[in-house]
């Protein structure tokens, strides 16, 4: 094939199948003069042509026997009698055809040139020594089919799995970046800006749409909500006690029940708070 050629899957299939019938057959016309011209008798080119081609002509006519054979039956492994069944069904099939259009068109051909078609012996004695012949032909054409039909399968098989090897793998998808908290805490009180370290801050308490934010030295008035500045605290260092109170860890110096499942907390800086038995487990597992 020359480069940059490519045949398509039915073209490939049609070469294959003129080469099956063609090639020997034109061997067989080539074998036949010769032995006439070896032994002397001298014999017209177009007679074993007409032979030989009629028989070619006729078994790519029965070819989609061969087909129908391999699309329909239920497989070996699943259904073997049937698959058998229906193979011997379309062999002798195979054999009607090709002998039928093979004996016609020899009988046209020597109508067309003047002459008489002699068949040796009968028609069914003609029939039983070709249909030996048809019935091996049949038998390796569908070995040719189903071999071809797997080589189709393994190389579509091999195309998809060269094609996962060639594309490109993927980068890794990174890691969701951790937001830390920030070192320290910006706070918008008026007009300023103050800035706390977290470890600075006792307890943030709401206030209707603000938060009072307790340190050692003041209490900042800061206009957000609990839950926004709790979001840019240490987690490990706050606790909500109440919907509307967290406390930094680090300065709960007791923890005290009571009867209704409320808690009484007392800081380092000797202030008690209370804590709703909603947070408790969150206080306590920490």
């Amino acid at each position: 094939m020359l480069p940059g050629w490519r045949l398509s899957a039915r073209a490939t299939w049609a070469l294959v199948w003129l080469v099956f019938y063609f090639l020997p057959t034109t061997i067989n016309v080539l074998s036949v003069l010769s032995e006439h011209k070896r032994d002397g008798r001298p014999i017209a080119a177009w007679e074993p042509m007409c032979w030989e081609y009629s028989s070619a002509l006729g078994g790519l006519a029965a070819l989609p026997l061969v087909y129908l054979g391999i699309r329909r039956a239920p497989g070996w492994a699943r259904a073997p009698l049937r698959t058998l069944g229906l193979h011997l069904l379309l062999m002798i099939a195979y054999g009607v055809v090709h002998i039928s259009l093979m004996m016609g068109l020899r009988v046209l051909v020597y109508a067309l040139v003047g002459g008489h078609y002699h068949s040796a012996g009968s028609w069914a004695d003609i029939f039983l020594y070709e249909f030996r012949k048809d019935a091996l032909t049949y038998l390796i054409a569908a070995a040719i089919l189903t071999m071809g039909r797997q080589l189709v399968r393994l190389s579509r098989v091999v195309a998809l799995v060269e094609a996962q090897q060639a594309a490109p793998v993927p980068a890794p998808s990174a890691a969701p970046a951790v937001v830390e908290p920030p070192a320290r805490l910006e706070l918008k009180v008026g007009t300023r800006r103050v800035f706390v370290a977290p470890e600075e801050i006792i307890q943030v308490s709401a206030a209707g749409k603000y938060v009072e934010i307790m340190t050692a030295e003041r209490v900042h008035l800061v206009r957000r909500s609990l839950a926004d500045i709790q979001s840019d605290l240490p987690p490990h260092l706050f606790v909500r006690v109440h919907r509307s109170r967290l406390l930094n860890r680090a300065t709960i110096q007791r923890v005290d029940s009571r009867p209704s499942g409320d808690l009484d907390i007392t800081l380092t800086t000797g202030l008690t708070v209370t804590a709703s038995r909603r947070y408790k487990a969150e206080l306590l597992e920490g």
